[in-house]
């Protein structure tokens, strides 16, 4: 399964950004119909369903890939900022959280990165699904207007 493969990527960070390889595919579909839609789609219905029906998928898959980038980005923010609590404890220094909270951000950068770029392109999809429902809508309205 692609999922498992993927949740693997992000194991480490030296296997990071292949998760954005993985995304690839996915990522230039978006970036294809993004063009499309801002030189104008079709006025061809079937090739707007076409259009609706790859997105829809494409938003499917994306989906739970940031499902993943967000779980693991929590996850290692969390590991680090207890681990850093357990260690300033174990050496009888006193522990701040405010401190401790912005050497969890920092350590978990790239997660950040590479869940943002996901993140961007699944609210692109839907924002491109968005705009192709509503050309369909119009197509049919336009379709059963009386021609005079």
């Amino acid at each position: 399964m692609r999922i498992l493969d993927i949740e693997k990527l992000f194991q480490t960070e030296e296997t990071l950004n292949k998760v954005l390889d993985e995304c690839k595919e996915e990522f230039e579909k978006i970036d294809y119909y993004a063009n499309l839609m801002k030189t104008n789609i079709t006025d061809n219905p079937e090739e707007v369903k076409k259009a609706l029906n790859e997105l829809t998928g494409t938003f499917s898959n994306l989906r739970t890939v940031l499902a993943l980038a967000e779980t693991e980005k929590k996850n290692r923010h969390i590991r680090f900022k207890e681990s850093l609590r357990i260690e300033i404890e174990n050496n009888d220094e006193k522990y701040v959280d405010s401190k401790a909270e912005v050497q969890a951000n920092a350590n978990v950068t790239e997660y950040r990165r590479i869940r943002n770029i996901i993140l961007a392109y699944k609210e692109s999809v839907e924002k491109s699904i968005s705009s192709l429902q509503s050309i369909l809508k119009y197509m049919a309205v336009e379709y059963n207007q009386p021609q005079g």
